[in-house]
């Protein structure tokens, strides 16, 4: 005997492709920077041509990007997980976002100098 059709809302068949998109805010560990991209690591695949809008976050202020990804590679880890190294190019880059890139570069650039006694 089949189960009744619980659904509440009318569905339709979609004859053909339909495309559509999914946004997912995923922090992104950034392996290196400059100001025309970086290179960050992922826990899923970003595909390889895409676009993909970043939010570089510094503090409170945060600054908004479209990146395109240029390569990917998988990083096999212990336990058969997989992070991936993506390769990001910048698409826009305002006055605001050159700034910003260069703040991160410089605190990080700063932060990894050698500590005199």
């Amino acid at each position: 005997m089949p189960l009744a059709d619980r659904r509440v809302a009318a569905r339709f068949e979609i004859i053909g492709e339909l495309w559509g998109s999914v946004q997912s805010l995923e922090p992104l560990r950034i392996c290196n920077l400059a100001p025309e991209g970086a290179l960050v690591e992922s826990l899923v695949p970003l595909g390889v041509g895409s676009v993909q809008s970043i939010r570089l976050v510094e503090g409170a202020q945060a600054t908004e990007l479209r990146a395109a990804v240029r390569h990917l590679s998988t990083i096999a880890l212990p336990g058969g997980d997989r992070r991936y190294r993506v390769g990001l190019e910048f698409l826009n880059v305002t006055e605001q976002a050159a700034a910003r890139i260069g703040s991160l570069m410089e605190t990080h650039h700063q932060d990894s100098l050698p500590h005199e006694a």
